[in-house]
Order: C-alpha cells, then sequence, then structure tokens
C-alpha cells in the first residue's frame, strides 16, 4: 500500500490559504510563505508507526505544494487548528481521487465533527494506540469515522523516527520528542484541554534514535538537534540524565522548558551537555496576567536571574509573549520590547494569546460573551485579535502587537542583543546573529502585512471607532 504522510501548514497572518497558488497565497512575500528552518516531528514519527511493508511518502508543506495527484491509496493528514480549514480542502480534493483520508492531529482530537464530511477516518487521541487498528482496516477497505485512543502511549515502545524521510532542504532535519505531556495547565494552552500524563522515553532509546541520522545529512544537519518537547526539563531527574547521556553524542541541541526548570545547576548541565538555545513561555512581564491565565509558575521577578544562568553557560534564551491577557494595559504594551530587552531575552517573539478550541481561556471568554462570532480556527496563529480584550480597545491592542514586533526588530535592537552575547564564543554568537537576522526579516513581514490587513479591513469587528492613524504611526517607530 501506498500512503501520503502529510503535515499540514500555512503561513501566519493569511486567510483563505488553499496553498501558494492560491489568491491569498500569490500575494504573500516568499520568505513567509515558506519555513525551512526546522522539520516537524510529528511526520517522522507517524511514518514510523505505519506497517514496514507499506511505501510512504512525507510531504511537510512548509518546504512544498501538496501535490493532489500524488500516486497514493490513501493519505494522512496531521493538521493543528489554524491549518484546519486548509486542511478539510486537502481532503476533499483527495476524496474526489477516490484516495482514502485520515485525518488527524491535536484539533481533530478536539473536534472531530468539524472533519466528518470530508474524511473517511478521524483519529482522535495521541496515535500510537489506535494507528495499528487504523491500518488493518484500511488495509481491508473498512475504515470506520472515528478511531478514539482510550489510553495513552508507552513511549518505551516507540520506534525510531522515520528520519530518512525527511527532505533535505530543512536547516534542521533531525527533530524529537524525549518526553510528552506538561505538568502544568495554563489557561490558553491546548494540553490544558487534552489531558496528558508526563512522561520520557528511556534515555538508551534516545540515543539510538538520535543516533540513527542519515549519513548523507550535511554535517551541521547532523550535529543539530531540536527536542520540540512541551517541557524537556519538567522531570528534574530525568532531565538531569539526559544531559549526561548527550555529553559524549556532541551535538549542538535546542529545546523547549518552563522557566521554573531553571537553576544554576541545571544550566550548568545544559551548557555541558550541548544546549546552544532553549524556547521558554515567559509569556508575560505582568505577574497580574500570568496569574490570570494560570501560569503562577512563572515570577517574573525571577527571570533576569534565570536567563543569566543560561548565558553563563553559553546557552541562548528564545521566549514568546502573549499580548492581550486580562491585565495588560496600555503603559505595559508601549515598554513591553525594553522590558523584555532588559531581561536579557535574545529572540524575542511576540502573539496575541490564542483562544484555541477546549482551553479554559476559550471557554471564559466564551462565557464572558467576548468572542467574536463564527469560525475562528483560521485566526488561532497568534496574529488575529477574536476577543474583546479588557483595559483597552481591540483597535489599540492590535496596533500595539504589530508596532512592537517592529520595535523589538529595529536595527538597533537588533545589533544591541547580538552585541551582548560576543563573550559566548564565534560559534553562538554567529548562531545568534543568524537566528535574529531570520526573526528580523520575519517578524517585520507579519507586522507589514498585519498592518496592511488593518487598513484594508478598518475598524474591529463591532466597533464605530476609526482605526486611529496616530498609534499606527507610532507602531512604526525603530525603538
Amino acid at each position: 500500500m501506498k500512503v501520503g504522510v502529510i503535515v499540514v501548514w500555512r503561513p501566519k497572518g493569511v486567510t483563505g490559504w488553499n496553498g501558494r497558488d492560491s489568491e491569498p497565497g500569490l500575494s504573500v512575500p516568499r520568505g513567509l510563505s515558506f519555513d525551512r528552518s526546522c522539520a516537524p516531528y510529528t511526520g517522522v514519527h507517524l511514518a514510523s508507526l505505519l506497517p514496514s511493508h507499506w511505501e510512504v511518502e512525507l510531504v511537510h508543506e512548509t518546504l512544498c505544494e501538496v501535490d493532489l495527484e500524488m500516486d497514493v491509496d490513501a493519505v494522512i493528514l496531521s493538521t493543528m487548528d489554524y491549518c484546519a480549514d486548509h486542511a478539510r480542502s486537502l481532503a476533499r480534493g483527495f476524496r474526489a481521487r477516490g484516495v482514502k483520508v485520515i485525518v488527524g492531529g491535536l484539533y481533530p482530537s478536539v473536534n472531530p465533527a468539524y472533519f466528518e464530511d470530508c474524511a473517511d477516518a478521524v483519529a482522535v487521541g495521541e496515535a500510537e494506540p489506535i494507528i495499528d487498528e487504523i491500518a488493518r482496516d484500511l488495509e481491508a477497505g473498512k475504515l470506520r469515522k472515528i478511531y478514539r485512543a482510550e489510553s495513552v502511549a508507552d513511549l518505551a515502545l516507540l520506534p525510531a523516527p522515520r528520519y530518512d524521510l525527511v527532505e533535505s532542504e530543512f536547516l534542521v532535519p533531525c527533530t524529537y520528542e524525549a518526553t510528552r505531556g506538561c505538568p502544568f495547565k495554563c489557561s490558553f494552552c491546548i494540553l490544558s484541554g487534552l489531558p496528558s500524563p508526563y512522561r520520557h522515553r528511556p534515555i538508551e532509546n534516545v540515543v539510538r534514535d538520535l543516533r540513527s541520522v542519515p549519513s548523507s545529512w550535511g554535517h551541521y544537519q547532523r550535529k543539530f538537534v531540536f527536542f520540540l518537547d512541551n517541557n524537556l526539563g519538567a522531570d528534574r531527574q530525568y532531565f538531569r540524565e539526559l544531559c549526561e547521556a548527550m555529553v559524549p553524542l556532541k551535538r549542538r541541541l535546542a529545546t523547549q522548558t518552563s522557566i521554573d526548570t531553571i537553576t544554576r545547576d541545571s544550566a550548568r548541565m545544559m551548557g555541558r551537555a550541548g544546549f546552544q538555545m532553549v524556547y521558554i513561555g515567559l509569556e508575560s512581564l505582568s505577574q497580574q496576567s500570568l496569574v490570570g491565565a494560570s501560569k503562577k509558575h512563572n515570577k517574573v521577578d525571577e527571570y533576569k536571574r534565570r536567563i543569566r544562568y543560561l548565558h553563563d553557560n553559553g546557552v541562548l534564551v528564545m521566549s514568546i509573549f502573549l499580548i492581550g491577557l486580562d491585565g495588560d494595559t496600555p503603559e505595559y504594551l508601549a515598554d513591553l520590547p525594553n522590558l523584555v530587552h532588559d531581561i536579557g531575552v535574545d529572540l524575542p517573539v511576540f502573539s496575541f494569546a490564542a483562544p484555541l478550541e477546549s482551553t479554559p481561556l476559550r471557554e471564559s471568554l466564551r462565557q464572558e460573551g467576548r468572542l467574536l462570532e463564527g469560525d475562528l480556527n483560521f485566526a488561532m496563529d497568534g496574529s488575529h485579535l477574536v476577543y474583546k480584550p479588557q483595559g483597552l480597545s481591540a483597535d489599540e491592542l492590535e496596533v500595539a502587537l504589530f508596532g512592537m514586533m517592529k520595535k523589538a526588530y529595529s536595527p538597533r535592537r537588533v545589533l544591541g542583543r547580538v552585541g551582548r552575547r560576543v563573550n559566548l564564543g564565534l560559534t553562538t554568537s554567529l548562531f545568534m546573529t543568524a537566528t535574529n537576522l531570520h526573526y528580523w526579516w520575519y517578524e517585520r513581514a507579519v507586522a507589514k502585512s498585519s498592518l496592511q490587513r488593518l487598513r484594508q479591513r478598518g475598524p474591529w469587528p463591532g466597533t464605530g471607532a476609526l482605526l486611529p492613524p496616530e498609534l499606527e504611526v507610532a507602531s512604526a517607530g525603530q525603538g
């Protein structure tokens, strides 16, 4: 059997996307309509779970168009909420040719009904407990409409990812998942709506898998590993053992973890293990907003000290900052790029808080009558505001987001961030420069296209106000 595994994607800020050749796609700058940085982990993992006698073709839409005429008997589409409408379009295109379509991923798991009219089967929950049954039924021509995982995966049983299928165009083709789940339940996080116990793979399996990368990859591609775990350091003992196991592999590593896991000792372990960058969800520099989002484990007054521990060991810090949380004020938002710079974040990213389906944030906004009506999936990419904020107008909040993107990535700010890390050595400085230049282009491109969208749209839906021109002028400041 020939099967296509397709990781569905679309660029941020673009509505109506149905591929790069669609009308919205043609107007998107080339740099926004591709993402060659890191290969998603989902595809290589799904491919590893399929029967070994199947012929599998892996397609990452971040790199290329999906060929609806591809020679396959079935496709497995993995999608998130903001790509869901595009995933439905792809599913209909394949079914029109008689190709069987199975849809799975985070969004189908919380809203399987969204795909009932366009998919032959929808996988709900983790793939491992149900993938063998799906495969048998697919071969027998007896697919059910819903396959629901009644248990969670035993990570000790997972096979090595199918890295042999990854496109060589990715700068970092080796992504991995050593743990699954998160001990925290932040109100805006999809994991708060998809209960999943925190688990980890045996360390020996992690080492086995990372040694299985193709020899045909370039030197840098073989050396760099991005752990895409939600919170790799949550189990302190496991993380210590993992870091020790990474030392002899001599890899350059990146990961995601929560700020409470960063101590003087853990930062030292990370530096010794080869970690070059860590992504931390600081989310906000307003303690009031953090408490309101059920993220009390983040202590704003500890951010600078914990970040310094990482810098002392050669580890760069990337972080996302959500705006529009209850507790945010106009004064706070105006000063946020300065505050972020002052605590030492090396690669800041800014986004609206997205009220994902099934999350407490979504439910509270719905109960308060603050959500826009209609299908809001397209807006879950963090660049569209879909609810009424508190403390300031929606128009002000929208312009504030895109203004701080431009301010944080002004030439002066980029040079300042790069310059203060030259003491970390040539390799780290080059990495710091490359990532900041990439986000300099990306964040400013998103800001420019989004401000253009606001000008064309006019006032925020449901208001009679005009978009204040002085706010847009202010948003162009270079900081």
